[in-house]
């Protein structure tokens, strides 16, 4: 197990049962005692835990609560984000292309397969993003926004994230929403997000909406496109047939990412 991944578990596991020692965990992650100082001490520096004499104890504060919340949005549903991350980087990004990454889990999903392309300019205004994206794409130039932090969802928000998109021109912006209905079109939970996301398209020659099919039918507080403005989704094989067929009739470019075959 990678240690960033180890250490998701690890604060999973904590989060659950308040405590641990420091050798129960080497025997659970059976890694040494050492290994595990070493991930407690990072996640004491990010205020997530509080290490004891001989273990460590779930710190139940904001950050500590904000990063367990992040780790259960990445991981519902991951396969069909995974799905909709790969087909959406086939189908829609180029080698030397600028593209636009909004925040959310869903839109994350596309970096891991932004390593087959060259040359890429990104931009986003998600700090888990732009971590990601610096992990992952090592050759890409990677552009953060500015603004302000949403700590919810850890995101960049407000005027100064909004001008940011009147002087920045993208070739494809890549965003996702809270929910997509008929009658409310694309929309969000949050009215700063949303209106960042509406700076974001202005922006942008095209926009893809990436959204997994549980969203579908669904009503968040503020919109970010009616549904007549929508050009092309990408949704995951779980998208009811009669939602389908409403969309593919309003004439919106409807694209389904298939699964991997089970092996």
């Amino acid at each position: 197990m990678l240690p960033e991944a180890r250490r998701r578990h690890l604060l999973s596991y904590l989060a659950r049962v308040g405590s641990a020692t420091i050798l129960d965990l080497s025997v659970r992650y059976h890694v040494s005692s050492m290994t595990i100082r070493r991930d407690l001490k990072k996640m004491q520096n990010e205020g997530l835990v509080t290490l004891t004499h001989g273990g460590a104890v779930f710190e139940g504060g904001a950050p500590a609560r904000r990063e367990i919340q992040r780790l259960t949005r990445d991981h519902i549903r991951a396969d069909e984000k995974r799905a909709i991350g790969r087909h959406a980087a086939m189908c829609f990004v180029k080698d030397n292309d600028v593209l636009l990454l909004g925040a959310g889990s869903t839109v994350r999903a596309i970096v891991p397969f932004l390593n087959r392309k060259r040359n890429l300019l990104v931009v986003s205004n998600s700090l888990p993003t732009l971590e990601l994206l610096r992990k992952t794409l090592s050759c890409a130039t990677v552009i953060g926004t500015g603004g302000q932090l949403h700590a919810d969802s850890s995101s960049l928000v407000g005027p100064v994230t909004e001008r940011f998109f009147e002087d920045f021109f993208t070739r494809v912006a890549f965003i996702s929403g809270a929910g997509l209905s008929l009658r409310a079109g694309l929309t969000d939970a949050q009215l700063l997000e949303a209106s960042v996301k509406g700076a974001m398209i202005r922006s942008a020659e095209k926009t893809v909406v990436l959204l997994d099919s549980s969203k579908f039918a669904t009503t968040a507080a503020a919109q970010v496109l009616a549904i007549d403005q929508i050009d092309t989704i990408v949704t995951d094989a779980g998208i009811a047939p009669q939602v389908h067929g409403m969309l593919l009739d309003m004439g919106i470019d409807l694209q389904v990412a298939p699964l991997p075959a089970l092996s």
